[in-house]
């Protein structure tokens, strides 16, 4: 299952690039995150490790791909596993931001994420209004 979203942040790709690099930001503006934790050394960048509790379910996150100022990728391990994309592009008022999640239940989660999809995606437009407002701050 798929999920994606697009919304323009008024801040240049550089501060909204970091502000989603590092996990532990999206306790600020992910509602459903209540949890992240750096497993792996400072400075954020490509191999960096996470721990999150995203609506109750622990994830083991890995940057896949850190492409600073224009694409983010993660990997997340968990019930279900999901790679999340983040494309970035300047904008005249600052920064474009598509992402685009790729759920991959498995088993009886299969047909509970088939039903969850259009809160899923209603989710991903209302956490990234929460981005929004942190990252023009």
């Amino acid at each position: 299952m798929r999920a994606s979203a697009t919304t323009r942040i008024a801040c240049a790709p550089e501060r909204v690039f970091d502000t989603l690099a590092d996990l532990r930001n999206e306790t600020k503006w992910n509602s459903g995150v209540k949890s992240a934790e750096l497993r792996s050394d400072e400075p954020i960048a490509l191999g960096s490790r996470f721990r999150i509790v995203n609506n109750g379910t622990p994830y083991d996150v890995t940057i896949q791909t850190y492409e600073r100022p224009s694409l983010l990728v993660f990997e997340a391990s968990g019930k279900p596993d999901v790679t999340i994309t983040y494309a970035l592009t300047p904008s005249s008022d600052g920064t474009e931001l598509a992402s685009d999640l790729d759920f991959r239940p498995t088993g009886a989660l299969k047909p509970v994420f088939a039903l969850l999809a259009p809160v899923i995606r209603r989710n991903v437009s209302r956490q990234f209004a929460a981005l929004k407002t942190l990252c023009e701050r």
